[in-house]
């Protein structure tokens, strides 16, 4: 059984809901595969529906931006996603405005509370004097798999190492190391703490002292959630494994027929 623990857990100060979302997630997994990381990994990117904006009616813009332009970045607005929407659910968005200035993410407004854009200094568009733009437009759930605006975050997997002397260091080689903040005792190498669990680090290590500190790679990974917004970080696993027990339900149903 695979041993997990808690590595990293932390909030977005742009965005508007940073007291009820986890935005970046790291966990610590030992004896699992590589294999299994994937496929989850995967499934986050490809499976997990989220909202975003799929149709767009502009209904006036004599705006510098053309058309097309608007729709293109209203459809990678980040919207919460509530966990209630219906599949096939259309969620309307309306957007006026007339003023001389930019127009912001939080300029969208829809008719439900728990749907609302996450990020509200998006930039979407800029008007001049006697200049409006009025849209309205709608947005609908969908996967990764349909288009990239619906993937729910950043999802990235690595294996940890451990670092093993071996060969003696001059004295370049350990100014080198002195500067990325590691020190040799008794053969042994003292780095920061918070450090421990990041490879580029360990890395950097095995170049600063031109390889005679080898990064041995270890039977255990790092597996980080890099959320977009639509949905908090640690809600995005048992999303994923949801959908991934839905195709596996699918395929036993119909073997069974």
């Amino acid at each position: 059984m695979p041993e997990i623990s808690l590595l990293e857990k932390s909030t977005d100060k742009y965005a508007v809901d940073k007291d009820k979302k986890i935005y970046k997630l790291k966990l610590l997994i030992k004896d699992e595969t590589q294999n299994f990381l994937n496929v989850l990994r995967r499934a986050i990117l490809e499976e997990v529906k989220t909202l975003a904006i799929e149709d767009v009616y502009i209904i006036e813009n004599n705006s510098a931006m053309w058309d097309e332009m608007i729709a293109h970045r209203l459809g990678l607005v980040v919207l919460n996603t509530p966990e209630n929407i219906k599949e096939n659910e259309e969620i309307k968005l309306y957007l006026e405005k007339n003023e001389k200035g930019y127009i912001y993410g939080s300029d969208l407004k829809t008719d439900r509370k728990d749907v609302y854009v996450v990020y509200p200094e998006t930039m979407i568009a800029y008007i001049d004097e006697n200049q409006k733009i009025k849209i309205e437009a709608v947005a609908m759930l969908g996967n990764g798999k349909q288009h990239a605006k619906f993937i729910p975050g950043h999802v990235y997997y690595y294996r940890t190492g451990e670092l093993k002397l071996e060969g003696k260091l001059d004295e370049k080689e350990l100014e080198n190391l002195k500067l990325l903040g590691v020190e040799i005792k008794k053969n042994k190498i003292q780095i920061p703490k918070e450090k421990e669990y990041d490879r580029t680090f360990l890395d950097a290590i095995e170049r600063a002292s031109n390889e005679k500190i080898k990064v041995i790679p270890k039977d255990e990974f790092i597996f980080v959630i890099e959320s977009f917004g639509q949905y908090s970080a640690e809600k995005l696993i048992p999303l994923a494994i949801r959908e991934l027990q839905n195709k596996l339900k699918n395929l036993l149903e119909f073997l069974s027929k």
